[in-house]
Parts: C-alpha cells; sequence; structure tokens
C-alpha cells in the first residue's frame, strides 16, 4: 500500500535525517558480503517498517542498512518478500516504493539461482538480461498508483542495457568471469521437476529461482533503472547428482559472494560515471 510505503519512508528519515540513497541493494540467499562494506552504517529492522515482510528464509536477516560505500550513499535490503511465505504484491510494493521515496534511482539485486547449462557451473555469475514470469501472478495486478507510475509500462529494457555492458566492462577489468542470461522466476517452495527444467530450457531460460521478477517490475514501475546479478548455486533438476536443497543454495552461494562483492563494489566505486 502507498500508505504503508510513505509511513516506511518517514520511519526511516527519522532515524537517517537528510539521508537519501542513490542504489537500493537487494540481497538474495548467501549474498551479504557487501552489507559488511557498509560505512557509517545505521541498521532499521523490517519490524519497525510499516508493510515491509518478516521473512522466514535463512539467509534473510530482515533489516534495512543505510550508509555508504565508496562515497556513495546505499540502502541494502537484506531479506525480501517471497510468494512462497505467502507474502503479497502489497509487501513487494511497499519495500520498493519506500526506497524509491527515499531518493533511490537505481535497483540492484542479487539472486540465488539455479543453472540450467552445465557450463554454468555453481559459484559462477550471470548478469540477467530478461526474464520469463512463470510465476502466473503480476505484482501490479490492482488499482494503479499514478503517483509512482503509469498503468501500462514496457518491460523490453527491463534490465538496463547501459548497467549491463558497465559490469561486462568491470568484470573484464577485475578478471571475473561472468555472463547474461535469462531468467525463469518460479513460484517456489518446491524445486522444479526434471520435466520443467526440460520446458523452461525449450523457452530459452538459462537459469532458475523463486524471487526477483516482481520487485524488478515495480521498480520498473517506479522509473527506477534495474540491474541484476545471480549466483550460480547448483545445476537444475535433472542435471545434479546432488539432491537439491536449500543447504545446497546456500553453499552454492558461497563459492561466488567473494567475486559478486567485488564486481559490486566496482559499479558502486563508478557509480557517478555510470549512465542514470
Amino acid at each position: 500500500m502507498t500508505q504503508h510505503a510513505k509511513q516506511a519512508a518517514q520511519i526511516i528519515q527519522q532515524k537517517a535525517p537528510g539521508f537519501t540513497p542513490a542504489i537500493a541493494i537487494a540481497l538474495g540467499s548467501g549474498s551479504g558480503g557487501i552489507a559488511q562494506q557498509i560505512k557509517n552504517a545505521i541498521e532499521i529492522s523490517y519490524e519497525e517498517l510499516p508493510g515491509f515482510p518478516l521473512a522466514h528464509v535463512k539467509g534473510h536477516d530482515n533489516k534495512v542498512i543505510l550508509g555508504e560505500i565508496n562515497g556513495v550513499n546505499v540502502a541494502c535490503l537484506k531479506g525480501r518478500a517471497h510468494y512462497y511465505e505467502g507474502f503479497t504484491n502489497e509487501h513487494v510494493q511497499t519495500m520498493v516504493r519506500t526506497l524509491r521515496l527515499l531518493g533511490a534511482q537505481t535497483w540492484f539485486a542479487t539472486n540465488a539461482s539455479g543453472s540450467l547449462h552445465p557450463q554454468m557451473k555453481p559459484g559462477s555469475l550471470v548478469v540477467l538480461k530478461d526474464h520469463i514470469n512463470f510465476q502466473f501472478r503480476n505484482v501490479l495486478v490492482g488499482p494503479n498508483d499514478d503517483e509512482f507510475g503509469e498503468r501500462f509500462i514496457s518491460m523490453e529494457n527491463a534490465y538496463d542495457r547501459d548497467y549491463r555492458a558497465k559490469l561486462a566492462v568491470y568484470a573484464s577489468q577485475l578478471g571475473i568471469s561472468i555472463t547474461e542470461g535469462v531468467y525463469v522466476g518460479v513460484l517456489g517452495p518446491v524445486f522444479e521437476t526434471p520435466a520443467e527444467i526440460r520446458a523452461y530450457k525449450t523457452l530459452g531460460a538459462d537459469l532458475v529461482g523463486m524471487s526477483t521478477i516482481p520487485e524488478v517490475t515495480v521498480a520498473r514501475h517506479c522509473g527506477m533503472k534495474v540491474a541484476v546479478i545471480a549466483i550460480i548455486t547448483n545445476l537444475a533438476a535433472g542435471m545434479n547428482p546432488e539432491q537439491l536443497s536449500h543447504e545446497v543454495t546456500l553453499k552454492g552461494a558461497q563459492l561466488g559472494e567473494q567475486q559478486l562483492t567485488k564486481l559490486l563494489l566496482r559499479f558502486i566505486e563508478d557509480f557517478t560515471g555510470v549512465s542514470h
């Protein structure tokens, strides 16, 4: 709800007077290393913010961290609203719109994803270039809030091509191997069947996960530019000799966390030079 976003923004402004984040960072499972780089940090629990979700998934700490990285003001979200926990469109809208009200113009998210290609192994980084929504719901269903955006929005450049180009350059400079891929978002909480994975590959997907698409959609509706990097945590069902579990996901995320942190720090360092 818009009212919840406004109330949450007011609470954050009271705790951090005059703070305006340039970048909103949403962290996925097992990718919290970047939060440790924040200086002059102010932490606010989701419990204090109206309309924010209290996730119960391991690896999501349910707090906003405000501060600076390389001289750039950031607002870092540790915990996101997954549909499979019963959270609603309003939870996702509130989280994203709160940070937009605070002034953030860029939404940078990370996630943990399964790979649909043997060459994309655990620990690999993939920059999202597009998505396929298999969550069978759209986060903007319901009355449109004209204060944030128009009723109908284009998703043609949802994952900003300028940001993707910059990330490719930074990765090359840092000696980090990255690829681009199409993300298929599923509802969860069960992992996909081998037959589903074969179907998603036929549709053109490269990686699969249970998040990201709703928040990206809201961010685009708000006029924010978006970049998303996935850490490949496992080979998808039917490709993996190890039975999938959330522990496997967290273990795989650890393999790519250090490189993800380096790449995100580089992106933030040169943020004033990124077209936005």
